[in-house]
C-alpha cells in the first residue's frame, strides 16, 4: 500500500500525461480546445489518437480483483470523496483532472485492481 501512495506521488511529481489503462493498454488522450463542458457539469472532452472523441467527469471508476479488500486499497485516498456502488466497484471523485489520469494508471499498475479508468460520459442517442 505504501508503494502505491509512492507511485501516486512520483506520478504527480513528474507531470501528468492524459492516459490510461483500457484492457491491459495504455491509451493516450488529447484534451480538445474548449473542451470544458457548456452545462458546466464538470466534464471535459479528449480525443483518442484513433480520432475517437470521449468525454470524461471528475471520477474514476475502480473495481477491485475479487481477493483484494478495496476498503483497504482505496482508504490511503482519505482525502478523496469514496462512493461505494458495490463490493468491489468503487467511485472516487477528484478536483483536479490530472490527477484522474495519473491516479487511475497508479491503481491499475498496482495489480490489485481490474479496472481503474476515468468515469466516460455515454453519448446520448435518438431512437
Amino acid at each position: 500500500m505504501k508503494s502505491l501512495l509512492m507511485l501516486v506521488s512520483i506520478s504527480l511529481l513528474l507531470g501528468a500525461s492524459q492516459s490510461y489503462y483500457e484492457r491491459g493498454k495504455l491509451v493516450e488522450l488529447e484534451e480538445l480546445t474548449s473542451s470544458r463542458s457548456v452545462n458546466n457539469d464538470n466534464s471535459r472532452y479528449y480525443k483518442r489518437f484513433s480520432g475517437q472523441k470521449v468525454g470524461i467527469t471528475d471520477q474514476i471508476l475502480v473495481k477491485c480483483k475479487a481477493d483484494v479488500d478495496c476498503t483497504k486499497l482505496l482508504s490511503q485516498f482519505e482525502q478523496k470523496n469514496i462512493s461505494k456502488v458495490t463490493d468491489t466497484i468503487f467511485i472516487i471523485k477528484v478536483t483536479d483532472y490530472d490527477e484522474i489520469f495519473s491516479l487511475s494508471r497508479d491503481l491499475y499498475n498496482s495489480g490489485e485492481v481490474e479496472f481503474a479508468h476515468p468515469n466516460f460520459i455515454k453519448e446520448r442517442k435518438l431512437r
